[in-house]
């Protein structure tokens, strides 16, 4: 199996996802037209960084309570079911291909544009959840806020994450004016975050719980875990060992040399990423961010005091920055991997979708 074949398996690839609309009146009638109204407990996670691994952890509880549930993510890293999870496991892609088809028919007979990568599959996620029933449904916000596809039903309880810059063309240009963009439409609804968010005054007029850090294991996602875990603990749920991995999150490759791989792509996630890395004293790395991410994370890519680094660009559509003129530049899938699989210990991170990238190149290298 070829790259491409792995690429042509997504039957929303005609969509494209290069752009935010935030057109959300257009996914509420949606929802309405094809009776999508969720019935179950809505539990939806906002933030910047940690929300893919808090809604995992936090779907793997309510599992090892006996519980069913469906889990929405994004990105994907193989194909786009695996961001719906039904009761742990990858929706089936004849049933991602099947509501689809549903979404495309209601298109032509509705809507004046199609809907995009991220609200259709929000819109399957909604048919597989009518469909089965199950007791909670964890959807991961996409930029967050009041104009993002997940706010187009309502939900029981919100999970806030870390806050950090990113997105500041769609959310604000500071740490405070992100946090007022992601929660400018909630007023009533319980909230639930972690202690590090008790710093900004905008929350001390919301229904806030603030979840201690009290993990005293290195996991790298520990912070993440600790927020799911408070969350379950306010549902009334038992809190067992939670041994979920997370594709993309510092995810181990390769241990000797030391290959590891991780999506961090703002200058929150690199530093925290740079503080649990240092011990490692990787000196090699591979980037790929999109179009303007470099400018806001060069500072904290020079704290990692790397002695070689290498660029290379997104898969399409999404369009890539320009790295730095003395960083290599590898336009081949083979001088990616010669870079990445050399006898030395390296780090590759940036956007997620290099993380899928790389992880499709292994695959089918191996």
């Amino acid at each position: 199996m070829d790259l491409n074949s792995l690429n042509n398996s997504d039957p929303l690839s005609h969509r494209g996802e290069p752009t935010a609309l935030f057109d959300l009146s257009f996914v509420k009638n949606a929802v309405v037209d094809l009776k999508l109204k969720p019935e179950n407990k809505v539990i939806l996670v906002r933030g910047t960084n940690g929300k893919t691994s808090t809604c995992f952890f936090l779907d793997s509880i309510i599992r090892r309570n006996k519980l069913s549930s469906i889990c929405f993510t994004s990105p994907h890293m193989h194909t786009p079911n695996e961001r719906i999870l039904l009761n742990g496991v990858n929706l089936a892609m004849k049933d991602f291909f099947h509501y689809e088809k549903k979404i495309s028919r209601y298109e032509k007979r509705k809507c004046k544009r199609k809907f995009t990568y991220f609200e259709a599959v929000f819109l399957i996620c909604l048919f597989a959840n009518i469909k089965n029933k199950p007791d909670y449904l964890i959807l991961e916000a996409g930029l967050g806020g009041p104009k993002d596809a997940t706010a187009a039903v309502s939900f029981d309880l919100l999970v806030l994450t870390s806050i950090g810059l990113d997105h500041q063309l769609f959310l604000g240009e500071t740490k405070e004016q992100i946090l007022m963009s992601k929660m400018s439409d909630i007023q009533d609804v319980e909230t639930i975050t972690l202690i590090e968010n008790k710093k900004y005054a905008y929350l001390n007029s919301k229904n806030i719980r603030y979840i201690e850090n009290y993990h005293s294991d290195p996991d790298f996602l520990s912070k993440n875990k600790n927020l799911a875990e408070g969350v379950a603990r306010h549902l009334g749920l038992e809190v067992k060992k939670i041994n979920t991995t997370v594709s993309g999150r510092f995810q181990i490759l390769r241990k000797k040399p030391l290959l590891v791989l991780d999506g961090a792509h703002n200058p929150e996630g690199l530093r925290y990423l740079h503080k649990y890395i240092k011990k490692f004293e990787i000196k090699k790395a591979l980037i790929g961010m999109r179009d303007g991410k470099l400018k806001d994370c060069r500072c904290a890519i020079d704290e990692f005091g790397f002695e070689k680094i290498a660029w290379c660009n997104l898969p399409k559509p999404w369009q890539s920055d320009v790295p730095l003129g003395h960083w290599s530049h590898l336009k081949t899938d083979s001088e990616i991997l010669e870079w990445i699989l050399a006898d030395e210990d390296c780090i590759v991170f940036g956007s997620l979708y290099l993380a899928s990238k790389i992880l499709k190149m292994l695959k089918v290298k191996n």
